[in-house]
């Protein structure tokens, strides 16, 4: 099976509406389900891993609001970052005895009598993985995309909405969103969902919406905790980080990108996307609940807990604007 399989409006049961298909400019139309009780999310969820069985795995993507595309952060307006920057940041922290052992990871040099300079070359590409995928998990602006394995921080994420604050956005704080009751009420949900929702919408406010993201299963992994295709990879940052890089293991986190391309597009990730579920703020709000386990100060534990964190926000020289670290207080 070389494509993902896209869930279908008869993919429903109780608990789960049919509303409408989403259309992405670079991917598929997908269909998008709202889903009205906690074991009905589980369901769906089991619909989209069991149709893609013989594909590989779905993973989840919670955000605020639907856009046309599924971008890295990178190449989002909001960023003015560059990727020839990036680039060089892997390239520095690649040749920096402090983070070779602070990743347990060290560049294999090349040899030209060697034989096995494929082997190198690509343990090499496996290590500069790790380091942009520890960079985007800990800063963000990069070519490889977040996702979680776990539903529940997933709807976390939608749930939430981070306030940037202070000189260049430097600092974040998450912020609860709750739905606008009085204009809920009015406007009955009415406002349909189109390909590209305004930010203003009752929609955006009333809702979160949890993408289902499929990548191939790749048997062969020279690097464990990687797994890379004909054109995407995949980093399981809990297997590829050393434990003193708690935030991961906290998030479940995984790292998703496409190969190497020329153009923004080519790192788009809709073509990934089999489903996308829209969840009312209070319904998320109440299958979540209220234990400690899903806060911030777990999701992302502050530096005195993450010493991988601490180390990070110490290389200032190395993480400048716009790839310095964020702080969430």
């Amino acid at each position: 099976m070389n494509n993902p399989v896209v869930l279908t409006e008869k993919n429903t049961t109780y608990g789960v509406r049919f509303v409408d298909y989403f259309s992405y400019v670079n991917g598929p139309k997908v269909p998008i389900y709202e889903v009205f009780t906690m074991n009905a999310l589980n369901q769906i969820i089991g619909h989209a891993k069991f149709g893609n069985r013989l594909y590989g795995n779905v993973y989840y993507r919670g955000v605020t609001e639907l856009y046309d595309n599924v971008l890295p952060s990178i190449f989002r307006k909001r960023v003015s970052g560059k990727a020839s920057d990036l680039r060089k940041i892997i390239n520095t922290i690649f040749r920096d005895p402090y983070f070779q052992g602070s990743l347990k990871v060290k560049p294999v040099q090349y040899n030209t009598s060697l034989t096995n300079n494929y082997l190198i070359n690509t343990t090499n590409r496996n290590t500069k993985y790790i380091i942009e995928g520890l960079i985007q998990h800990y800063s963000g602006n990069t070519r490889f995309l977040d996702v979680v394995d776990n539903h529940w921080v997933a709807l976390w994420m939608g749930l939430h909405k981070c306030q940037y604050l202070g000189r260049g956005n430097r600092y974040c704080r998450y912020e609860r969103r709750i739905i606008p009751v009085q204009d809920f009420v009015v406007n009955c949900i009415s406002a349909p969902i189109g390909p590209n929702p305004s930010t203003d919408s009752i929609e955006n406010q009333a809702y979160l919406y949890v993408l289902l993201l499929a990548m191939p299963e790749v048997s062969d992994s020279i690097v464990p905790g990687i797994k890379e295709s004909d054109n995407l990879v995949e980093v399981d940052l809990r297997r590829v980080l050393p434990s003193v890089y708690v935030r991961p293991h906290a998030q479940h986190a995984l790292v998703v990108r496409k190969r190497d391309g020329n153009l923004a597009t080519d790192y788009d990730m809709s073509s990934q996307i089999v489903g996308i579920l829209k969840i009312r703020l209070d319904y998320a709000a109440l299958w979540l609940g209220n234990g400690t386990l899903l806060t911030q100060d777990n999701l992302f534990p502050p530096p005195a807990m993450d010493q991988g964190y601490d180390n990070l926000l110490q290389k200032i020289n190395i993480f400048s604007h716009p790839f310095e670290i964020i702080h969430y207080f």
